[in-house]
């Protein structure tokens, strides 16, 4: 705690310390919510009906169990339909896609909802207003989301569920100095985590951050449980996180 509070009173007295090398994952700084599935996801995409086959003689259960576009839309993560390595989430409000280098974090609300479109009004971290249009197609699995208005992909299906790695040991102090976005530093750091250090299911916070005021940049590490111990390095700069190892 007393080192973290160093690296606050740092930043307010405008000491310069290093920031760490160059960035394998970025992830944009607005808070992102991650939802989470709710049926068992898999690689087909989108906007779907999530009524579970459990039809009445008249059909009118079924009917009344389908979710809007936009209830779909946020149940579940997404992944890109041809490159398994995008990821995108709604919920909240909040709008993160990632391709596993770069994450966009975006704010939303829902201008229109039906039964297979809905219409998003979309602020970019940039300020940029767009209004998206999102489309799903088929049910389940075998659903296809579809907007031109994202950034990464325009096509997603339904992300399959697995083990996300945990990141513990964050605190306020630490989060005041990359704009309180702990959403999108959880899934900067777990992303990359799950992609480059094989075993690990937890990255934790080392409680020491370093500015560099001429960059303003901050940077903290984290210690994955892998059998190397191995530790990961986060900037915050430009509104974004960088993750390397």
């Amino acid at each position: 705690m007393e080192k973290r509070r160093r690296a606050v009173a740092a930043l307010a007295a405008g000491a310069v310390a290093v920031a760490l090398g160059a960035g394998a994952a970025r992830c944009a700084a607005s808070r992102a919510d991650r939802a989470g599935p709710t049926d068992n996801g898999s690689e087909t995409a989108a906007w779907v009906d999530a009524a579970d086959g459990q039809g009445s003689d008249s059909g009118a259960s079924a009917e009344e169990a389908r979710q809007s576009c936009a209830e779909e839309l946020e149940s579940r993560e997404w992944m890109g339909a041809e490159d398994a390595s995008l990821r995108m989430t709604a919920s909240g409000g909040r709008l993160v896609e990632t391709d596993g280098t770069d994450t966009h974090t975006s704010s939303y609300e829902v201008t229109s909802d039906g039964d297979g479109e809905c219409g998003l009004r979309v602020t970019r971290a940039d300020g940029t207003v767009v209004q998206a249009t999102v489309t799903i197609r088929g049910r389940g699995d075998g659903a296809r989301l579809r907007c031109e208005q994202l950034q990464t992909s325009f096509d997603w299906v339904p992300a399959p569920p697995g083990g996300e790695v945990r990141v513990t040991g964050v605190d306020e102090e630490y989060l005041a100095l990359v704009g309180g976005s702990e959403d999108a530093l959880d899934l900067a750091v777990s992303l990359w985590v799950s992609e480059h250090v094989p075993g690990a299911t937890e990255a934790a916070f080392d409680g020491e951050v370093y500015i560099d005021t001429k960059a303003d940049s901050a940077t903290a590490t984290f210690t994955c449980d892998d059998p190397g111990r191995s530790i990961v390095s986060v900037t915050w700069a430009d509104g974004a996180f960088s993750v390397t190892g």
